[in-house]
């Protein structure tokens, strides 16, 4: 609703703040306290609530606009157009003041999750997802919350809807309930919903998560990713890690943002410029990101075996909330593995841990090393204990350490591992299986070979051979998997 009319500007206090009354044919329909959007002869225009004065509604005009225009005791053209919602200006930092009759008429609390709407033309221009805090401010409390520091100087009005969820359980898995206990959240929908904590910028993640889905995933990022710090990241060093890794957290964080750095070692002393186009062009012809950043580094050892080719491509988002919620995945994840001992997810998390620190040795002939440090060796002893996958650690300095499988540990859980290890790094599972081929017990299962002695008793014992040391149907169809899976990768 809108209305027009002529009214004079007088004197509204003593500090040069002006006043104009609201005829009372024009004022039928607005209340006291009725935020309006008042234009004054079509050269300015300013947020109030209607006020009254001597039994009579009218508006405050504030002393800037007074002072510096010569208002006081002129006569205005006035076009006065109720609002709704409610006006406030936006502080350098992109906090917005809520006025405390919002808060009474919805009810706000402090810690409640509201979505702010910012209208221009009656138009929403933005909205945003925010928490409410308060502070004391001349002995009032005064309810704010974190818009946009983009609108700091502009003049928009706002809408606030309360989304407080007091039965958020309902709509929301298990998995995802026990992760969420230290956040503050409020459903989006009913596929998503945007979580707090303190000041840090908040996120959108699934209410509906399976830890069958994400355990390969989080295994990598167990390898691979940051656990600390100010920022999210996790390092692909594979054209299929990094789709991967990409649609795993697009699926884990809903409004995910994340910058691309690449990082290479440039043995061959490449010119910078053009070694930055050229990769830049490579990733996003494989993966469609956009490259970001590089970070080019001088080789410093004469050893190129762990060289890639193509560089790193981490992928990072600077939101620390991102590394509390993956801390909670992982964390709860493992508890789930390691308290009812789940064989699926622990193969699932170990050959995702195998993509960022699993490795083929160079010098023996088909066993794996996963490299880890002190304060997760245990973890992935404990998981492989429930996997009943024999290995060995081997402590290689103050905090690096290595779990050793051996080839025959590998040919007894192959069935497990034949479709998830180094599935993601095609040079790796490459080399894995360039080695098994040389080993004599394998060599049995896919050929003629006949091994030594105690590999002989090794297949017996585990149901490859009978007592004559003839292949069984299990050792056949062993022997057939091995043999589809070195033609795939063309060994």
């Amino acid at each position: 609703m809108e209305i027009k009319f002529t009214s004079r500007v007088i004197r509204g206090n003593k500090t040069g703040t002006g006043f104009f009354y609201i005829p009372q044919n024009k004022g039928g329909l607005l209340n006291h306290g009725k935020r309006v959007k008042i234009n004054l002869s079509n050269q300015f225009h300013f947020f109030s609530k209607v006020a009254k004065r001597h039994n009579k509604l009218g508006i405050y005009v504030p002393m800037h606009f007074v002072i510096g225009n010569n208002l006081l005791n002129t006569s205005v053209h006035v076009r006065l157009a109720e609002i709704n919602g409610f006006y406030s200006k936006i502080s350098p930092d992109g906090i917005i003041y809520i006025p405390k009759e919002v808060i009474e008429e919805q009810k706000i609390e402090i810690n409640d999750i509201v979505l702010i709407k910012a209208f221009k033309n009656n138009r929403v221009v933005k909205e945003k997802y925010s928490k409410i805090a308060a502070h004391w401010e001349r002995n009032s409390l005064e309810y704010v919350c974190v818009f946009d520091k983009n609108f700091y100087g502009k003049k928009s009005t706002f809408r606030i809807e309360n989304r407080r969820n007091k039965q958020w359980e309902l709509r929301v898995n298990s998995n995802v309930q026990e992760i969420l206990r230290k956040f503050h959240l409020s459903l989006v929908n009913k596929n998503s919903a945007i979580i707090f904590k303190g000041n840090k910028i908040p996120a959108i993640i699934p209410t509906q998560i399976k830890y069958s889905d994400i355990a390969f995933y989080l295994g990598a990022y167990f390898a691979d990713g940051t656990k600390k710090g100010n920022s999210w990241a996790i390092c692909a060093s594979t054209f299929e890690q990094a789709r991967y890794y990409l649609e795993m957290h697009n699926l884990l964080i809903k409004d995910s943002k994340p910058e691309f750095t690449i990082s290479y070692t440039n043995i061959y002393k490449t010119g910078c410029e053009n070694l930055k186009k050229n990769l830049a062009k490579i990733w996003t012809n494989e993966t469609g990101v956009k490259v970001d950043k590089f970070r080019i580094r001088k080789p410093t050892g004469k050893s190129t075996s762990k060289w890639n080719r193509y560089g790193t491509l981490v992928i990072r988002e600077h939101r620390q909330i991102l590394l509390d919620f993956y801390n909670a995945l992982l964390r709860l994840l493992i508890r789930e593995i390691l308290s009812k001992e789940n064989k699926g997810l622990a193969i699932d998390f170990i050959c995702g841990v195998m993509e960022g620190d699993g490795c083929v040795p160079a010098k023996k002939r088909g066993h794996l090393l996963i490299c880890t440090n002190k304060n997760e060796v245990h973890i992935l002893e404990d998981i492989l204990r429930i996997l009943q996958i024999k290995f060995k650690v081997v402590k290689e300095g103050e905090n690096k350490y290595s779990l050793r499988i051996g080839t025959l540990e590998i040919l007894r859980n192959f069935h497990h591992l034949k479709s998830k290890i180094f599935i993601l790094y095609p040079k790796r599972r490459k080399m894995l299986f360039k080695r098994l081929k040389t080993v004599g017990a394998i060599k049995f299962l896919i050929g003629d070979h006949q091994p030594c002695s105690w590999i002989k008793a090794w297949l017996k014992n585990n149901g490859f051979s009978d007592k004559n040391y003839k292949i069984t149907k299990e050792g056949l169809k062993l022997g057939n998997i091995l043999l589809d899976e070195m033609k795939k990768v063309r060994v």
